[in-house]
Parts: structure tokens; sequence; C-alpha cells
């Protein structure tokens, strides 16, 4: 069953995280119980996730905010443990978990059963382990140990005790019986590391005992990933389903399993109750089995491994029932079955039936953002964001593609499409950063959706759509997480652990800030990712990439990812976030844009250059150039597509560059700049009423000349759906589940503040009719103009540009020059009556 996110704010915010701070009053809901934690690093803030552990869904307890949550771990007992009080329904199961108060590093999900809670006032916790006591003294002695060498030399115990362990407390005993010799013993704090004289990574688990008490040692996750990646990889390309006529091939890659068995299920109906069982058969953790399907729709997989079962869909299948429950007998490319009505494109799966609208360079591009129900509202205020609305929108002659072609931009990149958690039924907004199933689409956005061809066809007949009308389709995509670990995540339940960093045993590395980070240095993900990235190009024709939070990737791996899209597509556009949302468990990530072998090479946005523009929006409230905080060399470096002080690019490509000053996450342009203008750090409201007229006219003339340096920057320019004429959220920074009075878009703000959107619609037509100025050219120039803070003089090709940020005008130079370029109207419009100044809060721009 897909579930919600505990640990995730979801909306995976746009710089390096800053999070929320602790409230400290638990309000009172049922029994007190004490909640307590042996054995954490006292140096750290402790607090406490808790939340009802509902079939239903998860209900947070009073919640204020991931990592600070409610409950901090303030007091210490007599025994050493960090406890606090916390009042909760003991009816319901619980729900728990410990993280450090700046969101790493944390547990795993704990659950506690209501037959537990009511039946004990205490609660013991051990940082390094997942289990549960209800007495202190049931802690004491050895809990736990693990394997944390391939050579299976060193062990790892989790030992509570008054006295310090020595060699002589211990007997270690191999798979066979065979007692192995101990070279060392040493603790620290809780954790003891034996070190044997020879170890056999082949006979595991050893038995270890400690004074007459005895655990089987497991294997670290990251010792295990190590093992399976040198013995399992497989790089065969028909994991998943392979339908010939009736006989359909079945293969899952479960190194760690003791057994799969093939599930197997005539209709959504009954997908509980198989209507057969088949075993399967394994070769070096490929398990196979070939079967008649011809009575069958639906198919899991049941995967005994570490002592349960687990019952999952194919993390490698490409069609789902409804909610990913179980994954569907069907080839989406045979023509027939996943063929979107009326498509002018056809879905082979092979390089040559593959389309892309755009043939250009990074820079020739204009990227524009989008949310799939925030645009379906804005063309129907009864619609409840679907594919089909988009792709209606579009084929209306005055719709959404006649929006999109007037205002000239290349590419949609919109929010995530893959299968997120939220089961199909929950009406409730949600942009999508929790993934569930990377390789179907979201069954929220398919209309009367019965199966998983409904959500294939038509996600593809609005990207066929969005093609007609000559814009390419950007995919984001969020490989850096999932929804949940354990139960809540397919890939847990496939191959325990392995699809995950982990900081040790128990303890999932938290780079992404929602309580996991894909383990993408791990061969068999990474295979996965770009197994996958290449199902959305060739099934979907899907055109680019952005990837959230890249930076928990791999710089090589994403020079990989890159390389392998290159070559389905030399107009391949890949970028991303080159930060993480937390203390990232990877080495080298992907922090800066990174060459192809061959190619441009992956972009990054550029957050130097936005918060130049604007402010900041992490640490405070920042302002920026366009409000007056003057910051002359950050929009020099960034209309000459150079890097700052974060490097985001160091490639010297100036394609890598995103350039932008909104997007999805924290405010819209326009409310950063309303909030500023009415000398406040927040609002919630109605910005346009809480404005005066003079503030008004202010902020509009701001919100030009933000977007005058973006558009006319070297780099590649990103807008967001709406900022072209002044979206509003009504203040709300983080509106990643806000109701669609927040999200949606008003259409009616293109006539309102028209003099807005046509001075974004002709700085786009003047930088696309000369691409070789606006763009990428690298003899381009800035400085400060007359040592005048915030006045920049810019110069690139045959234009020159001043920009003037300050409140009075300013007089120019424009020797040399004889045209001056007004963009106002939406066309570009030339005049050899040169301007003497530039006005307050504007720019000029002269072509020779």
């Amino acid at each position: 069953m897909k579930r919600t996110m505990k640990a995730c704010l979801a909306a995976l915010l746009s710089a390096s995280a800053m999070f929320m701070g602790c409230s400290s009053d638990p309000k009172t809901e049922g029994d007190s119980i004490k909640i307590a934690l042996y054995g954490a690093d006292e140096s750290k803030t402790w607090n406490v996730w808790a939340w009802k552990d509902l079939a239903s869904g998860d209900e947070n307890y009073d919640s204020a905010g991931w990592p600070g949550g409610t409950f901090q771990l303030t007091q210490k007992d007599e025994n050493g443990c960090l406890y606090t009080t916390m009042q909760l329904d003991k009816s319901v199961d619980l729900g728990i978990l410990f993280v450090g108060s700046t969101g790493s590093p944390q547990t795993g999900d704990i659950v506690v059963p209501s037959s537990v809670l009511q039946s004990t006032e205490e609660l013991y916790f051990i940082f390094s382990s997942m289990k549960y006591y209800t007495t202190f003294d049931s802690l004491i002695g050895i809990q736990g140990a693990s394997i944390s060498d391939a050579d299976g030399k060193i062990i790892v115990a989790t030992i509570v005790s008054s006295d310090t362990p020595a060699a002589s407390d211990f007997v270690v005993k191999d798979s066979d019986g065979k007692e192995l010799e101990i070279a060392s013993v040493s603790a620290s704090g809780i954790n003891v590391t034996i070190t044997l004289e020879n170890g056999n990574i082949e006979k595991v688990p050893y038995t270890l005992t400690y004074k007459e008490k005895s655990v089987s040692t497991t294997i670290t996750p990251n010792v295990e990933a190590e093992i399976i990646d040198s013995k399992y990889v497989y790089d065969g390309n028909d994991l998943g389903l392979t339908l010939n006529g009736n006989q359909g091939t079945f293969k899952t890659w479960a190194p760690t399993a003791s057994s799969v068995s093939l599930l197997l299920y005539s209709d959504a109906k009954s997908l509980t109750t198989p209507g057969a069982t088949k075993a399967m058969t394994n070769s070096n953790g490929v398990w196979s089995i070939t079967e008649d399907v011809s009575s069958y729709k639906y198919y899991k997989y049941e995967i005994s491994v570490n002592g349960s079962k687990n019952q999952v869909s194919d993390i490698w299948s490409f069609a789902a029932s409804p909610d990913s429950i179980a994954s569907q007998i069907v080839n989406i490319n045979d023509g027939t079955s996943a063929v979107a009505s009326g498509a002018t494109e056809n879905y082979d799966g092979t390089v040559s039936s593959y389309k892309n609208p755009f043939s250009g360079n990074y820079s020739e591009a204009v990227i524009y953002e989008m949310h799939i129900r925030d645009w379906s509202k804005a063309y129907g205020s009864s619609n409840t964001g679907k594919f089909e609305e988009i792709t209606a929108a579009l084929k209306d002659a005055q719709g959404f593609a006649s929006h999109l072609k007037d205002l000239g931009i290349t590419h949609v990149q919109i929010l995530p499409m893959f299968d997120y958690a939220e089961v199909n039924s929950d009406s409730a907004y949600n942009w999508g950063y929790n993934p569930y199933h990377y390789n179907v689409p979201e069954g929220r956005y398919v209309k009367d959706m019965v199966d998983g061809t409904d959500a294939v066809k038509q996600m593809r007949t609005m990207i066929n759509a969005f093609h007609d009308a000559g814009i390419s389709v950007i995919m984001d995509v969020v490989y850096n997480h999932t929804n949940g670990t354990g139960a809540n995540s397919l890939y847990d339940m496939t191959v325990p652990h392995y699809f995950y960093r982990m900081s040790d045993s128990t303890t999932y590395s938290n780079g992404s800030g929602c309580g996991n980070e894909i383990a993408t240095n791990h061969a068999m993900v990474k295979k996965f990712v770009i197994d996958s990235l290449k199902h959305w190009m060739l099934d979907y024709h899907i055109n680019g990439f952005r990837f959230d939070l890249m930076g928990c990737l791999e710089a090589d791996t994403m020079k990989e990812i890159y390389d392998t899209l290159y070559e389905i597509d030399n107009h391949v556009m890949v970028y991303g976030e080159p930060w993480t949302g937390g203390t990232s468990a990877v080495k080298n990530g992907a922090v800066t844009a990174g060459l192809g072998t061959t190619g441009t090479g992956y972009g990054a946005f550029d957050d130097d250059f936005r918060d130049a523009i604007k402010g900041a929006e992490f640490g405070g409230f920042g302002k920026g150039q366009v409000q007056g905080t003057y910051n002359d060399d950050g929009i020099i470096k960034g209309l000459l597509g150079k890097v700052g002080n974060n490097k985001r690019n160091e490639t010297g490509n100036l394609n890598l560059a995103l350039h932008y000053v909104e997007c999805h996450d924290n405010y819209t342009l326009f409310d950063k700049l309303a909030i500023s203008a009415l000398g406040k750090t927040s609002y919630s409201g109605d910005l346009f009423k809480a404005l005066k007229n003079s503030q008004k006219l202010a902020v509009y003339a701001q919100d030009k000349l933000a977007a005058a340096y973006v558009l006319l920057s070297q780099g590649t320019p990103f807008i967001n759906g709406g900022q072209e004429f002044l979206r509003t959220k009504q203040g709300d920074e983080n509106s990643y589940k806000s109701n669609d009075s927040i999200n949606a878009i008003n259409l009616s703000f293109k006539e309102t503040y028209s003099d807005v959107y046509n001075t974004y619609k002709g700085l786009i037509a003047l930088r696309k009719a000369n691409s070789d100025a606006f763009g990428a050219n690298s003899l381009a120039e800035a400085e400060v103009f007359n040592s005048t803070k915030g006045v920049t003089k810019y110069t690139t090709g045959d234009f020159l540009v001043y920009f003037n940020a300050t409140s009075a005008d300013v007089t120019i130079d424009t020797t040399g020059y004889t045209k001056v370029v007004d963009v106002t109207s939406g066309t570009p419009e030339e005049s050899t009556t040169l301007p003497s100044s530039v006005a307050a809060k504007s720019f000029v721009i002269l072509k020779k």
C-alpha cells in the first residue's frame, strides 16, 4: 500500500536546506508515555517525530515541521537515557523515529503496536537499533551485531553494560559451528568492535555470544552492497516482463532473496488473493519464470528475504494497477495496448520513433516550468488535474499551446509525473516529490483510470500534443530519495537497503532531507536509474530531465547519464539542482555542472545569480539588486555566465548555467518583491491589495528588470509558469500541499498585467532572434557603469544594455550605437531616436 512520507517536507527546497526549529510543548492527546533513547550522541540535539500509524494513512502528532517536529529529548534519566514525555493515543499503533536537529542522522521508521502501548508507560530505544523495549533492564546485554567488512573479519556489536567488554567475554562461531579466534576488542560507547584473526564472509551468519547471551550477526548494508556489486551485477536489458504471445517471461533482480514467487491475478478486484502462485528459479541473483498469462492481467512478486515475505509490484515494470499495487501484464509498445488514439507519433521503444521538436543548443532554449494540476485549473475551474485536461487545453486554438507559442518558450519542464505516494483517491494537492514507482505515470493525473494502459495512453497523448505545438517536454525527476523505506518502499521490499545509502546497519543517510537517499553509487541502482530514464525517453518521447537535488548523485553518475541519453538524442537537455537537502553520504556529488564525453553535458541552476538579482532564499529574508541591495559583482558574473561563490558551473561551457529568479520552490518573484516593498519578511494574503499604487508600480518595474537580467544573460534561461504575468501564491513560500486557490494559475493576470507579459515576450523574442549575442557569447563584457552601484553596462555582439537598479534615472553613453530596441510591446521594435538616460529600475537596449 502506498503511504505518505513521515519525514519529508516534500517541497525539496531550492537551495542548501535551512531547517525549521523545534517547538517543545506537546499537546495533550490521550495517555502519557515516556519515550527514552539510549546511546545517542549527547553533543547533538535530538528530536522525536511521531505519528499514528493508520491503515488509512498516517496522522502526525502535533508536528511543527521536519526535522524539529514537536518533541525534543530535553531530559536525562538515571540510566543515561535522553527522554521526553508524550501524550499518545494508545488505541492505535505508534510510528516513531529519532532525528538530529539538522535532519541528520536519523533512525528508520519504528512501529510500536497499540497492544504494546496499552501495557506500558515507558518505551526505550537504542539509537543503532530498530527494536523497542518496555523496560530499561531489557536493554542490558548484547542487542545485536553486524559484520562491517567484506572479508568478514570485523564485527560491531551493540552492548549495554556497566562493564568494559574484554575479548574473554566473547565467543564467535561461523555458520558451520567453528569457533573463530578473536584478535582484539575495543569499545566506544555502546558500540564494541571485535576483530577476528581470520574471517570468512562465506560462512555467515556468525553466532556471537557475550556473557551467555547469543545473537546472530548480520552484514551491514554497505558491506552487503559491496559484496552484491562484486558478484551479482546483471547487465541484461530484460528485467521485468517480456511478452511473446501468451507467454510471459518474468525476471526480477533480488540477489539477497531466499525465494521468489510469481503471483498472478485475473483482475484489479482480486489483488489480495492470487489466482496462481509460481515458484521462480534463481540464476546469480536474477529470478525468472516463463508462464502462460492468457488468463491473467496483473502480477506481483512474493520475495522472501531476511525472514520476511514481501508482496511487491515489479520495480522494473512499465504499467501498473491503480496505486501501483500490482504490475500489469502488458507490452506498452505492442502497437495496440497503450498507443494514444489519434497520436501523430509511434511508440515502439526505439530511437527511430523518438521525437524532439528542439534542435538547438541549451542556451537557445527557453524553459518554462509547470505543474499538471495548476495549469489544468487555468483552463477549467472544474478540472481536477489530469493529463487529458492539459491535452485539451493544448489543442484548443486559444488555449495553452497558443499561450506558450505566443510567449516564445521552447520547453516545458513538468513537475514529477511518475507515480508518487498519494493513492489515487486522495484529492489533496501535492507537487509529487515523493516517488513510489519510478517507471509508471502518476495515477492521480489519469482520468477514469481502469488499468495502467490508461495512464500510458493519456500521458503519451499529452506529450504528443506538446510536440505537435512545437514544444519539447522536460520531466522533473526525483532519483535522490523515495517516499519511504522498509515496507513503504518497493525497492527496500525487493532488495532491502541496497537501493539506499546507509550510515550504518539501521540508519538511512538523509542527504535528501526526506529520510533517505538513493545509492546511485551501487551498480544496479545506477543501472536502474539509467534504464528508467531511457524508458521515459524511448517509450514517452521525453526530451530532457531536470534532476531534483542533483547533488545527491555522483558527478560521474550524472556524466554517464548524460552520455547515455545523448546517444539517443544529441539535443537532450539534462540539468539539475546542484545541492543536497541535508548532509549526504554521497562522494563527489554533482554540486556543479559537468561536461559530457561528447555533446554539451549536464547543467546546473545558478542560485548565485538568482540571489544577486532578488535576494537569497535561505538564511533570512534576503533582498537583491532589483530591491536596492546591490550585488554588482554577482550581477556581472551572472550576466556573463561565470561562476559565483557557489561555483555552480566551472566547466567553461556557458550553456550549462541555468539562470532563473523563480521556480516552484520558495516565493514567486512577485511575492518576494511585494513583501520586500512592504518592508516585511513574510506576508499571507492578497499582496496586490496590500501594496499602495506607488509600491505596485515599483514592484512591476523590479519584476521586468529581473526578467531582463535572466533573459539577456549568457546561459540558459528558465522561468516559472505564470511568472510572466506576476503569478502570486499570496505569500505562501512553500506551497507543495497548499490549496488550489494558492497554486492554480489565474489567466486573467495575463491581460491585467499585460505590460509585464509583453516585456517578457519581447525579451524572449529578442534573445531567440540574436542567439549569437544572448546565450553563449564568451566575448560578452559587463562592468559597473561610471562607478555607480546598481548600474551595469553590458556589451554582447551588436548590443549594449544598461541595467539600472537604482531609484533614480541615470545618464548613459550611446556612442557607437545607432538604434534603441524596445521590447515592451512584445515584439522588439527598433528606433533611431536614442535615449540619453535609463530610467530607475529599468533597462535600455542599444544596437549598432
